[in-house]
């Protein structure tokens, strides 16, 4: 354990100018630290991310990738974010530790993950945590993401009120070509904007679906 914390400590530290290109200021990349320590501590006993992972791959694959989206949230006005799925916390606890005057609802239903997830308001404070993604806890939503969770058009239908009302999404997904199967079984009325997102470390399609914008 103790190596892949300071494997982990080395890789942020050495990316630290990476952090803060992508939107990341001083304080809120403290705070990412924690949360990212938190992660793998946590880890061995509850299984949040497969044990075979190495570091690298964690902070280029998940964390770095749950980051670069960061400017799009900062172009929102927005008080209320929903991370469907959320697991480990990738995207929401990044989100959480970078806008920590925002409220993120965070809905997994892991009972063991959903553990880990509510650990860390000790240190976060903005966080609220559901086992379910149920219509009951959307309506104070005004904007849902969500990183390697459901298809598109699974998504609208676990989401279907907030979704008819209006809701905006901003979702991470991956390959272009399994974006537009995914739009034309979701019969949107309108088509969504797609972001390419690119990361510094690895040569992957990565995409942002904007929703209702």
């Amino acid at each position: 354990m103790d190596s892949n914390l300071n494997q982990l400590n080395q890789l942020l530290e050495e990316n630290k100018d990476v952090i803060l290109s992508l939107g990341v200021n001083e304080i809120h990349r403290n705070r990412l630290v924690q949360y990212c320590e938190n992660l793998v501590k946590a880890n061995l006993e509850l299984n949040l991310f497969s044990r075979k992972m190495s570091m690298k791959d964690l902070v280029e694959n998940h964390i770095f990738d749950s980051l670069l989206a960061l400017s799009e949230f900062q172009k929102l006005d927005f008080e209320n974010l929903g991370d469907f799925g959320s697991g480990g916390g990738l995207p929401g606890l990044i989100l959480a530790a970078c806008f920590p005057e925002k409220q993120i609802h965070l809905f997994e239903k892991s009972p063991k993950k959903r553990q880990f997830l509510e650990a860390q308001n000790q240190y976060l404070n903005n966080i609220t945590v559901y086992d379910e993604v149920n219509d009951k806890y959307l309506g104070k939503l005004d904007l849902v993401t969500a990183r390697a969770f459901k298809p598109l058009d699974v998504i609208l239908k676990l989401s279907r009120k907030y979704h008819q009302s209006g809701g905006k999404y901003l979702l991470f997904k991956g390959r272009l070509e399994t974006i537009k199967e995914e739009i034309h079984l979701s019969k949107l009325k309108n088509e969504p904007q797609l972001i390419q997102l690119n990361s510094p470390f690895l040569k992957v399609e990565r995409y942002l679906v904007k929703i209702g914008f």
